[in-house]
């Protein structure tokens, strides 16, 4: 046996061959919920069957051809039973089985249905709200920086010219008393 045969061995599951090992795998353990429900489902109990098969449908247990059809074995069961067919919901197909589509709104359907909605809309607001609260937040750092006494870099260098300015106006406030106390005492320099 080469390794395409072995890869093509992956690829069966009940009978039926799948176009990738994730599908098998999906049939295989769908086979083995099907033998978990076969032991445990009473079929002379119609009513249960019905609740099980709506949960299944509703909950898309089954996705394979192996889960279809265990599907369509419980609808015939719950017919035989007597259970009214307006009362047991068509199994739903998930995939397209033929190139011919009217412009291809099935194909877009299908594939809109199975991305998640996104509520951009939302996320927009949410994400414009936290940039508002942002640039006000940077704007009040910089208006205490700037009102700050402490130098920063915002108020740097008006700081540094005010001190020096301050030292000017001390020097020349003690040259000036210095002068005037030389000129009490006769001092002449």
């Amino acid at each position: 046996m080469d390794k395409n045969d072995k890869n093509s061995d992956d690829l069966i599951v009940g009978g039926y061959k799948f176009a990738t090992v994730a599908d098998a795998e999906t049939a295989r353990m769908e086979e083995k919920k099907v033998e978990n429900l076969e032991q445990h489902l009473d079929y002379r109990k119609p009513q249960n069957v019905l609740l099980v098969y709506n949960k299944a449908i509703e909950n898309r247990v089954f996705l394979t051809p192996i889960g279809q059809a265990y599907l369509r074995k419980m609808q015939v069961e719950m017919i035989q039973w007597g259970v009214p067919a307006e009362k047991i919901q068509p199994i739903p197909l998930y995939g397209t089985f033929s190139n011919k589509t009217e412009n291809n709104s099935s194909i877009r359907r299908s594939v809109a249905a199975r991305k998640p909605k996104i509520e951009y809309k939302g996320r927009f607001l949410t994400s414009l709200l936290i940039n508002v609260i942002l640039v006000i937040l940077v704007i009040g750092m910089f208006v205490i920086s700037w009102k700050s006494d402490v130098p920063n870099i915002v108020n740097y260098r008006t700081a540094v010219i005010n001190e020096y300015s301050e030292w000017e106006q001390q020097l020349q406030e003690r040259e000036q008393a210095v002068r005037e106390a030389e000129k009490e005492l006769n001092i002449t320099p």
